[in-house]
């Protein structure tokens, strides 16, 4: 069946031809079809071809040829077919792992076209969510009620990529860990919030009404969110070295909730947005002061190029620059 069909990576006399081969791949026959991918997956998770063809509803013949028509097109054997096995070839294997983000992308597309209604997609770091993105939807919602809007977390330099593809609309990160993200300078950056942090600790804690400097706080353990490695890396180089050097911060949640209730439970100190403290004492045994020294809640909008006037994208920009301050002055929370 696959006789005449070579498999990518071989050595041989075939080298030559196969590295000609992958050239017309890339550049000529990307544009294979998604049916086929489909149907491809089904065949490799089922491991059988007839199976494949019952759960898709197609003759075994009508599956045979799909696999075929997808090798040809891109010019390499996927699947490796015994009288006793279906397994996939290793180029099959890589393409079976990237298929089931493939086939998802292409019915998000799909949805969109097909969709009445407008959708924004937005991905952010997990304190902008749990601090400022809820707040500044209930507003966005009042002047753009007819949008969908999906709100999510995800790694930055995943998101990055989702961004390049146009897969989400808007990136919302701290300044810190915009700075060193990949294809910065391709992409159009705003800083749309700059605010203090503030430390919050149960009452009767040691640090109480002694005007600790941020040497005598980081003699205490802390729990914090948000804490990671790109954001350690855009600190200055001395508070880089002093945290380190305390092993700061002993824990990380990635939630501004559950630090405030084990501050609230233990003499563990934890650092949040100004804006964001007010909520976070409500009903929780909690003081707070200002954290010494020069770090600020810097919140950068990340969007492409294309994006950039989009009346959508800009309104929850503009939503989110406005929630955080507002909320600081509402609930008496000075610097």
């Amino acid at each position: 069946m696959h006789s005449r069909l070579p498999q990518l990576g071989a050595a041989g006399q075939n080298g030559p031809q196969l590295n000609n081969n992958r050239r017309l791949c890339t550049r000529w026959n990307m544009s294979f079809d998604l049916v086929l991918v489909r149907r491809f997956e089904a065949v490799c998770r089922l491991r059988s071809f007839s199976r494949a063809a019952d759960e898709l509803g197609l003759s075994h013949s009508a599956m045979t040829k799909s696999i075929r028509s997808l090798e040809e097109g891109l010019n390499v054997r996927l699947i490796e077919r015994t009288t006793r096995s279906v397994a996939p070839t290793p180029a099959g294997q890589r393409l079976l792992n990237r298929a089931p983000d493939l086939l998802a992308h292409s019915e998000d597309v799909i949805e969109a076209i097909s969709a009445d209604t407008a959708q924004l997609n937005i991905i952010s770091g997990p304190v902008i969510l749990d601090a400022i993105c809820h707040r500044a939807l209930l507003d966005f919602r009042v002047d753009r009620p007819e949008v969908h809007v999906a709100l999510q977390v995800m790694a930055p330099a995943l998101a990055v990529e989702q961004l390049i593809r146009q897969r989400v609309d808007l990136l919302l990160f701290h300044q810190n860990v915009v700075r060193d993200l990949e294809h910065r300078k391709s992409l159009i950056v705003r800083t749309i919030i700059s605010e203090p942090y503030v430390v919050l600790f149960r009452r009767g804690h040691p640090i109480e009404g002694a005007g600790a400097s941020i040497g005598a706080m980081l003699g205490h353990d802390w729990v914090v969110a948000g804490f990671d490695k790109l954001f350690q890396e855009g600190l200055p180089r001395d508070q880089r070295e002093m945290l380190l050097h305390r092993a700061f911060p002993k824990y990380r949640i990635a939630s501004l909730s559950a630090c405030a209730d084990m501050a609230e439970c233990s003499d563990l100190l934890t650092a949040v947005p100004r804006s964001a403290a007010a909520s976070l004492m409500a009903n929780r045994q909690l003081e707070s002061v200002p954290l010494p020294g020069k770090a600020r809640f810097s919140v950068c909008a990340v969007t492409t190029a294309d994006a950039l006037g989009s009346t959508h994208t800009n309104g929850f920009i503009d939503a989110v620059s406005r929630t955080a301050p507002l909320r600081a002055k509402s609930r008496g929370i000075q610097p």
